[in-house]
């Protein structure tokens, strides 16, 4: 039984409880009431006609000054409701979605508005590219030098293949070159791909932002997941020199020089040792003998046809491998070279891929130049799925040849028969010693190359209005460190 005491108490526990309730709720009235007669006070003119009219009007949007610029009301209470502002219930998914959309493209590194985004879609592809690399500080780009992926993004972008952020952001069209050409070094059949959107004559309008000596043969469509450099099964390599090189050394060497059947067989006879696996540890820089990377497969390596150009008779070497290393064609070149001029005997190839350390003399870089890219593995499994184009140029090697003609032979042949790139480098030869070195003496003696290398090139750069200042170049060489398969 309760009695009376206790419910007094509890009476007067409810009363206390209700007049709590009854004074927050005044503090808070008060408080809204506060501020809107602030607002009100310093308020626009614009918000009292919004107050002063009709709910009518103001729903149906007859005001035509009562908010802010962007037609929403802040996120402090509703004056005219006594509502807390809904965002989502005011905001429609019309201006949602321009308002995302502008976020976005502001958001972007270099954005710009006034670029037209295609009707077309995006795809990724692979483009078949040809180029002269005189004149220009390699392929791969280099903020502050003259590269060929410089001058090839801006035509992308020009012709609208690519936005500009992506020309700004390469990773954001997954842009990969198959191989990387340095310093005056020319290429074929390079191949670079990427994400771009399918415009109708693309290789059209993207040669026609480009210079005449950069030009893309051919694109064709790929897989998404495509990668031109780690999808490459071997890489081809040609050497152009003149024949009055394999000249023996008690020999002048003339420009009227021409090579017999003899001094070939010679020759192809070094080349064919090349063949296979060996440790190239020798013909690299900062690679030991242990180092599993300094192994490579050589597929091909043969000596092709000669030619006559300005009464000089030139050849070119063809090697074909897997992977190859910085520096590695340049200096089979350079062995090559010292063997059949009687510089150095042919056991010299077996001592060099031994553990001892040898002196190979580094061949100029003018004369390299990537010749075509293999994708035997992608034609086999992706080519006669009916969805994708096999990766061989057949269709296009006329244009390439012809390109050659035009562009890359005369370069070669310009620079040898003004400069004599070549011939000054051949009076090198004798200084070097070829085995027994120490380690100290090998670094010491590729750095001697690389000093004679840039003085014999220094002429063409010049002449070709390249940079000849004080800032340490490039290397001229045109190896990658490629993927081991």
């Amino acid at each position: 039984m309760i009695t009376r005491p206790i419910l007094h108490t509890f009476r007067g526990l409810r009363l206390l409880l209700h007049t709590v309730r009854t004074s927050t709720v005044g503090l808070n009235m008060e408080v809204t009431n506060s501020a809107a007669e602030a607002k009100l006070e310093i308020g626009t003119d614009t918000t009292t006609e919004s107050l002063s009219k009709g709910p009518e009007e103001v729903e149906t949007g007859q005001n035509t000054g009562a908010t802010s610029s962007n037609d929403t009301p802040s996120n402090s209470n509703d004056v005219t409701t006594g509502k807390k502002f809904n965002k989502r219930r005011h905001n429609t998914k019309e201006e949602q979605s321009y308002r995302w959309k502008k976020a976005k493209l502001q958001s972007k590194p270099g954005g710009d508005p006034d670029w037209e985004r295609p009707t077309a879609k995006k795809r990724k592809v692979a483009c078949l590219l040809a180029y002269s690399g005189v004149g220009y500080m390699g392929m791969q780009r280099n903020q502050g030098f003259k590269t060929i992926e410089e001058d090839l993004l801006a035509a992308f972008y020009k012709a609208g293949a690519i936005p500009k952020d992506h020309m700004d952001c390469m990773q954001k069209m997954h842009f990969q070159r198959c191989a990387r050409t340095d310093k005056g070094v020319s290429a074929a059949g390079q191949i670079v791909s990427l994400k771009m959107y399918m415009i109708d004559d693309a290789v059209k309008k993207i040669n026609d932002c480009l210079a005449e000596s950069i030009r893309i043969i051919g694109i064709k469509r790929t897989t998404n997941g495509f990668d031109s450099k780690n999808a490459c099964d071997a890489r081809t390599y040609m050497y152009v020199l003149p024949t009055y090189s394999f000249a023996p050394t008690k020999e002048e060497t003339e420009q009227d020089f021409r090579v017999t059947d003899e001094i070939m067989e010679k020759v192809n006879d070094v080349l064919s040792a090349y063949k296979g696996t060996h440790n190239f540890h020798n013909f690299t820089s900062g690679k030991k003998f242990k180092d599993p990377s300094a192994k490579r497969y050589i597929i091909e390596s043969k000596c092709l046809n000669t030619f006559v150009r300005d009464d000089i008779e030139w050849t070119v070497i063809s090697i074909k491998g897997q992977s190859f290393m910085i520096h590695q064609i340049r200096k089979m070149i350079g062995m090559m070279l010292a063997i059949v001029r009687g510089l150095a005997p042919r056991s010299m190839l077996e001592k060099a891929w031994q553990s001892g350390k040898c002196d190979i003399p580094k061949a100029p870089g003018l004369g390299l130049v990537l010749d075509k890219v293999h994708f035997d593995h992608y034609n086999r499994k992706y080519g006669g799925d009916g969805l994708h184009e096999a990766l061989e140029w057949d269709e296009h090697q006329e244009t390439v040849e012809k390109f050659k003609e035009q562009y890359i032979y005369p370069t070669i042949i310009k620079a040898e028969k003004e400069d004599r790139v070549m011939q000054r480098w051949l009076s090198t030869l004798p200084l070097h010693r070829y085995e027994g070195l120490s380690e100290e003496e090998t670094d010491n003696s590729a750095q001697q190359q690389d000093g004679a290398t840039q003085l014999t090139a220094e002429a063409d750069t010049t002449r070709e209005g390249a940079d000849t200042s004080d800032v340490p170049a490039k290397d001229e060489d045109t190896m990658q460190q490629a993927v081991d398969t």
